[in-house]
């Protein structure tokens, strides 16, 4: 549906154009459904393109606020309480470790019944965690930012790929990465059978449903 917008976006004047992309970032930006936001908009372009083709501008449509026509729609959806980003990471940092140890849990048991060394998934630095559960906050951070700076050719975007903040925390993965073959001798070794770990694994899915995903 954005490619089929984009799309009838060439086909309006500057003005309408304009115009109607202020629309496209005033519903985007709202806690209408994206699928529903996506189907409201098609049928926008598509009345600003019947009226266009009589002479009409899009003031003449639908007012002279670009976000007055879809008010209606955005207002009867309730609005959603924004999840802090402390909050945010430590959910990721949560969903990292849940990972490591369901991982951990899997590949000790496949090393137990094909009878192979259980040790090396049977042991977890103290590093390791700490690691895993900042490098993933940071690894997240990149991809939504590399996420945010995609799009469709041609689409509003309202801000662009901060390059610097990409060097950043590469230069931070980085860092980390080298830290750890460095340091990760140096702290104490928790011994853990992979059936604990699978039980840890199981206790952190659960924590991120009744904590992080009540709704």
């Amino acid at each position: 549906m954005i490619k089929q917008n984009n799309l009838l976006r060439e086909q309006m004047t500057p003005f309408n154009r304009s115009y109607y992309e202020d629309m496209i970032l005033a519903m985007r930006a709202s806690n209408v459904d994206a699928v529903r936001a996506e189907e409201l908009l098609l049928e926008a372009a598509d009345l600003l393109l019947k009226g266009q083709a009589k002479g009409r501008n899009a003031k003449q449509i639908f007012g002279e606020n670009p976000g007055d026509y879809f008010k209606d729609v955005m207002d009867s959806v309730p609005s959603r309480a924004p999840r802090s980003r402390l909050k945010n990471s430590l959910m990721i940092s949560w969903s990292a470790l849940t990972i490591l140890f369901g991982a951990m849990g899997i590949a000790g048991l496949i090393m137990q019944w094909s009878g192979g060394p259980e040790e090396i998934f049977g042991q977890l630095s103290i590093f390791t965690l700490v690691i895993v559960g900042a490098g993933s906050v940071v690894l997240v951070e990149l991809l939504m930012k590399w996420m945010a700076s995609l799009a469709e050719d041609d689409s509003p975007k309202p801000k662009t790929f901060d390059i610097k903040g990409l060097g950043l925390y590469i230069g931070i993965a980085v860092i980390a990465v080298f830290a750890g073959i460095f340091l990760d001798n140096l702290f104490p070794v928790i011994r853990i059978s992979p059936w604990v770990s699978l039980a840890l694994a199981a206790a952190g899915g659960l924590g991120l449903k009744v904590i992080f995903f009540r709704s």
